[in-house]
C-alpha cells in the first residue's frame, strides 16, 4: 500500500479518520465533500476499511450501489471490505455531515523515468504554484502522490502530451472572476494526449477543456468541483476522445460535448476557436455526481458547427443530479445536426427535476440563428432507483423546434424503474413536441 503525505497547509478533514488494513490514510477537506487518496497493491486485498466519524449520523450507504458494498456500523465507526481497487462514496444522506470519497486506486503504471529531461515533476509533499504552465511536444507533467499543483495548465498545438500521477491539481490559485483565470486544464488543438490518475479540487470554472483536440484519453481522473460552472470534462470541437474510469463530482455538467468559440464574451481575455465538428466520443465506466447546477451527461448548449455524431455514454453510475438539470441531456441551441448518440448501461441513484431533457431551441448560450436537428438516440439498459420525492416532481422532455427542426428516431430499450421494466412511455412522464418515431422496446 502507498500512503501519501500532503502539505500541512492544505485543508484536512475534521470529520473523518480513515484506516485501511490498520494504516491511517490522510483525509483532505473541500467545501462540499472530504476525500482520501491511496494506492493498493494486489497483496493488500481483501482490504479492511474503517472510518471513524466525528459527528452523529443516522444512516450510511456505500456508493455506487452497483459495487454492492455493505457497511457495518458500531457507534461512530463504519467498516467495510474492498476486494479490489475502488473509488467509492461514503454517503450519510441529507444531514449535517459531508460525504467522504475514498479513492483506493491501483498503483501507478509507466512511471516517468527519473532524470528524464522531458518530464516536469512537482515535488511530493509540497505546493507548487504556476500562473500558467505550458508543455512542449512529447513532455510529461508528473504529479506524484502527495504533491499539489496550483495554477493553470494551458497546452497549445502540441503532440504526445501526458499529465499523470496521484497528486492533486488545486484550482484555487485563481479566485472566481479574477483576470487570467478560467478553466483549470486547457488542451487546445493537441493530438495524442493522455491525462490520467490526477485528482482535481477547488476549480474556479471548467476543470478540463479539450478544445479542438484529436485522440485524447482521460483516465482515472477524480474531480470535486464546488462553484457553479465547475464543469468536469468539456469535449469542445474534438474527435476520437476516450474518457474512462473517472469519478467526477461537479456543480455543473459532469461530462459535456460542445463546439463553439470559447470565450466569445471575453470575460478573462481568453478566446479559443473550437468550432470543429465532433465525432467519436466514448465515455465509459465512470461515476458522476452532479450537484445543483448543470446535468449529468450533456450534449450542448453551444453547438455552432455542422455535425456532432458518434457520442456514447456506457456503463455509468449516476450518484445524483440534485438540481434543475437532467441525467440525460441534449440541448441543441445552434445549427448542428446531432446524430448517433447512445446511452447504455446507466444506473441512476438519484435525480430530481428532470430525467431526460432533449430539446432544440434558442438560448442565451447559442449564436446561430438557424436551428439544428437530432437524429438517432438510443437509451438502452437504464436502471433508475426512485425516491418518494420523484413522483409528481420528475419529468422528461423531448422537443424539437418546429416541423423542419425535429428530434427523430429515439429508442428507449429496457428501461427499468425500481426493479421493474416499464411497459409504456407514460411511466416516464415524457412531454413531446416535434418529435417523431419515439419508441419503447421492453
Amino acid at each position: 500500500m502507498k500512503i501519501y503525505n500532503h502539505p500541512k497547509s492544505i485543508p484536512f478533514s475534521t470529520d473523518f479518520k480513515l484506516t485501511i488494513n490498520g494504516k491511517e490514510i490522510e483525509v483532505l477537506a473541500t467545501g462540499v465533500v472530504d476525500f482520501a487518496i491511496c494506492a493498493l497493491e494486489p497483496a493488500d486485498f481483501p482490504a479492511q476499511v474503517e472510518v471513524v466519524v466525528a459527528k452523529k449520523f443516522n444512516e450510511v450507504t456505500i456508493r455506487p450501489l452497483s459495487k454492492k458494498l455493505k457497511a457495518t456500523v458500531e457507534n461512530e465507526t463504519i467498516r467495510f471490505t474492498l476486494e479490489r481497487p475502488e473509488k467509492v462514496s461514503v454517503d450519510f444522506g441529507w444531514g449535517s455531515i459531508k460525504g467522504l470519497y475514498i479513492y483506493a486506486q491501483p498503483p501507478e503504471v509507466n512511471l516517468p523515468a527519473a532524470g528524464d529531461s522531458s518530464v516536469v515533476t512537482c515535488p511530493a509533499g509540497q505546493i507548487t504554484e504556476v500562473a500558467e504552465l505550458e508543455l512542449e511536444d512529447g513532455q510529461t507533467l508528473y504529479l506524484p502522490g502527495g504533491s499539489v499543483l496550483k495554477g493553470r495548465i494551458h497546452v497549445k498545438g502540441k503532440t504526445g502530451i501526458r499529465i499523470c500521477g496521484h497528486g492533486i491539481f488545486d484550482g484555487s490559485y485563481y479566485t472566481q472572476g479574477k483576470p487570467g483565470g478560467g478553466p483549470s486544464i486547457i488542451l487546445e488543438r493537441c493530438k495524442d494526449v493522455l491525462v490520467e490518475d490526477i485528482a482535481m479540487v477547488r476549480p474556479q470554472g471548467w476543470m478540463i477543456l479539450l478544445a479542438a483536440c484529436n485522440k485524447v484519453t482521460v483516465r482515472n481522473v477524480k474531480q470535486i468541483g464546488e462553484v457553479v460552472t465547475s464543469d468536469g470534462i468539456d469535449v469542445v470541437g474534438s474527435r476520437d476522445v476516450l474518457i474512462e474510469d473517472c469519478f467526477l463530482h461537479n456543480n455543473d455538467d459532469c461530462v459535456v460535448v460542445k463546439a463553439f468559440l470559447f470565450g466569445r464574451r471575453n470575460k478573462n481575455g481568453l478566446q479559443i476557436d473550437a468550432q470543429e465538428n465532433v465525432e467519436n466520443v466514448l465515455v465509459r465506466n465512470c461515476t458522476l455526481a452532479n450537484w445543483t447546477a448543470g446535468n449529468g451527461m450533456e450534449i450542448g448548449y453551444e453547438l455552432s458547427v455542422d455535425s456532432v455524431k458518434g457520442v456514447t455514454f456506457r456503463d455509468i453510475d449516476i450518484l445524483h443530479v440534485h438540481g434543475a438539470g437532467a441525467v440525460f441531456s441534449i440541448h441543441n441551441t445552434d445549427r448542428a445536426c446531432i446524430s448517433d448518440v447512445l446511452f447504455e448501461n446507466i444506473r441512476i441513484e438519484h435525480c430530481y427535476d428532470k430525467l431526460i431533457d432533449f430539446r432544440i431551441s434558442p438560448s442565451r448560450y447559442g449564436t446561430d440563428t438557424e436551428r439544428g436537428s437530432v437524429r438517432g438516440v438510443t437509451l438502452r439498459n437504464i436502471y433508475w432507483y426512485r425516491t418518494p420525492f420523484n413522483q409528481g416532481s420528475t419529468i422528461s422532455l423531448i422537443g424539437g423546434w418546429d416541423e423542419k427542426h425535429t428530434i427523430e428516431d429515439v429508442l428507449i430499450e429496457n428501461f427499468v424503474v425500481d426493479g421493474k421494466p416499464i411497459q409504456h412511455l407514460d411511466e416516464l412522464e415524457i412531454c413531446t413536441r416535434h418529435c417523431h418515431n419515439l419508441r419503447l422496446k421492453s
